[in-house]
């Protein structure tokens, strides 16, 4: 599952001090430092990768290192006199007889009009620096506050990027969030990649200011465009497009974002770029494509692309083999981190037995330490086992209630569904009440859980809880057989062929009874049958009807034994030959 934060939860600042870059006489006169801090963030975050950081540390020391070379040779006087701008080396634009001039010596070439930096504010700017990193004095955040403050209102970039980021964080002074936006906005607008991140972090989380993603987009990508971006500059404008904040939602150029950072290693957007190619979302689908980015996220740790291999050996994707031992051994090496998803699926395999002998107590465990880790799921089956005293568990229905509003609190889905059961079917020790149960199904699914989308579809059609209506049964249930929901696709299907709800669709009744059929529901099987007898909403094919009639009857069901004669009774021996071999294929494929 992708990760929608924008930022990290250990986010590294990399703070520049001095004037960034500029040609002809003028040094690049670039000082940098790095700062950890923690940013007020959501909980599902990510941290940059080590090798992304230490890139940037050993850029960040070269540019230290030309800074003191600088300096050493050119020291700064304690004050200026005031002087013209052309004493002071100021140069101004050129006249446009200059240019002229300068265009017959150099064949058609003009050098760029560069201004170069104040040195004031280099000076102010550079004795900041040595107070607020003790660099041949005592460190002193308030002197170097004073001196950072002078060099921002002489448009001091750097100064009023150290100033954001003291006020942010409140080191050396008095947090200030309003302040911080100040000086955040003051450097971002001179076109610099790290305070215009830094703006638009503010921005997208509302500190100091009202969330605005709108604004918070302009600046992420205004940061991602620079050439000293960094890959997690790249990472949160693809988010920004996933989420469809700030920008209409467009999973291609989330892709493309997300494969700019994944290319310089950024281990989240490695895992977002794996989810996409996974469900093909802004991407064509490619389970091996999919696989070389988990495994690019996983060498540096990432433990959710280290659960999504693990997840690709359980169901026999990319190319792999279905392998439980190996898909276990992936799920350990999650559980190390306390992943709670991996803390469930080991429990799951040891209940089941896949990939190890069958262990109830292990399983057990297993959930229970995801519970632990706050995982609504394996809680909500915990409380299964005490509301039906399984699992060695002894039934206990008002503690199974109880585990179920814990998981519910945390945000299950599983918690909020089997809530609903309870109070749909009075167990638990909870009276019934059904407009209770339609409130918890549809908490369940808001957020597109299959099971409650189907339960609603039964509860608008039987009128339970709400007020009777087809057209809103029909409604659910199309939605819940989208998302899987084997009873609905038959139930959708039926409401289809015979106008409930809905418009009459033969076509859309053939498409849904086939698509329960193959997912087992023998009720689904036999009208897919009939469909193919009375060619409604497919071509009428015999061999078709009867093997499917076939499958339905050796299930038990005598009506299809019954229709089958009937079907028998107009087939050419060799449609029988070649229907009882389809009959052969679908046993293998559906039943077993």
């Amino acid at each position: 599952m992708r990760s929608f934060i924008v930022s990290g939860c250990l986010f590294k600042v990399y703070i520049i001090f001095a004037v960034i870059v500029f040609s002809g006489s003028f040094s690049s006169l670039l000082l940098a430092e790095t700062f950890e801090f923690q940013n007020a963030a959501e909980d599902e975050q990510i941290t940059e990768s080590a090798e992304a950081i230490e890139a940037v540390e050993e850029q960040a020391a070269g540019y230290e290192g030309e800074f003191q070379n600088v300096a050493a040779e050119d020291p700064v006087a304690e004050s200026l006199p005031a002087v013209s701008p052309e004493s002071a080396g100021v140069k101004l634009p050129k006249t446009k007889e200059e240019i002229q001039i300068e265009l017959e010596e150099t064949g058609g070439y003009v050098v760029p009009d560069v201004i170069p930096p104040n040195p004031e504010m280099l000076r102010l700017t550079a004795e900041g620096i040595m107070y607020y990193r003790g660099k041949g004095v005592a460190k002193d955040y308030t002197k170097a506050e004073a001196l950072f403050l002078k060099a921002a209102e002489l448009d001091g970039a750097a100064a009023q990027y150290t100033l954001g980021y003291m006020y942010q964080t409140g080191q050396g002074v008095a947090q200030d969030l309003n302040r911080a936006m100040e000086y955040y906005k003051a450097a971002a607008e001179q076109d610099y990649s790290l305070p215009q991140y830094s703006y638009a972090h503010m921005l997208y989380y509302g500190q100091g200011v009202e969330e605005n993603h709108a604004e918070a987009a302009y600046w992420y990508l205004k940061a991602a465009e620079q050439e000293d971006s960094l890959p997690v500059h790249y990472y949160s404008v693809g988010v920004m497009y996933d989420n469809g904040e700030g920008f209409s939602r467009d999973l291609e150029k989330a892709a493309q974002w997300y494969e700019q950072a994944a290319e310089e290693n950024y281990g989240q957007a490695q895992h977002n770029l794996a989810d996409m190619f996974y469900t093909g979302d802004g991407v064509p689908q490619d389970h091996q494509e999919a696989l070389k980015w988990y495994r690019r996220a996983e060498v540096q740790g990432f433990v959710q692309s280290q659960f999504s291999i693990g997840m690709l050996y359980f169901n026999g994707e990319a190319g792999l083999p279905r392998d439980f031992g190996k898909a276990m051994g992936w799920y350990l090496k999650a559980a190390q981190k306390d992943f709670p998803p991996a803390l469930y699926c080991i429990g799951y395999l040891y209940e089941k037995g896949y990939g190890v002998a069958p262990n109830q107590s292990e399983a057990l465990l297993w959930y229970q330490k995801a519970a632990d880790a706050g995982d609504g799921k394996s809680m909500y089956r915990i409380a299964m086992m005490y509301l039906n005293g399984s699992m060695g568990m002894e039934k206990d229905e008002q503690k199974a209630v109880a585990v179920c509003y814990k998981a519910l609190a945390l945000g299950s889905t599983e918690a909020a569904f089997g809530l609903g059961v309870m109070f749909e079917n009075g167990e638990g020790g909870i009276s019934r009440d059904y407009v209770k149960a339609v409130d918890l199904y549809r908490q369940a699914a808001d957020v597109g859980y299959f099971k409650a989308l189907s339960r609603l579809g039964v509860l608008y059609d039987n009128g339970l809880g709400v007020a009777r209506d087809l057209t809103e049964a029909a409604k659910w249930h199309e939605k819940a057989a989208i998302k899987g929901s084997v009873y609905s696709q038959n139930r959708f299907g039926g409401m289809c062929y015979n106008g409930i709800g809905v418009e009459r669709d033969f076509a859309k009744a053939f498409k849904w009874f086939e698509a329960a059929a193959k997912n087992g529901n023998v009720h689904a099987q036999y009208n897919l049958s009939l469909l193919y007898f009375n060619g409604h909403g497919v071509e009428r094919n015999d061999i078709q009807a009867y093997a499917w009639m076939t499958l339905v009857a050796v299930q038990g069901e005598e009506i299809a034994s019954q229709q089958r004669r009937i079907v028998k009774s107009r087939m050419t021996p060799q449609q029988l030959i070649e229907a009882e071999i389809l009959f052969n294929r679908l046993y293998q494929e559906v039943l077993l």
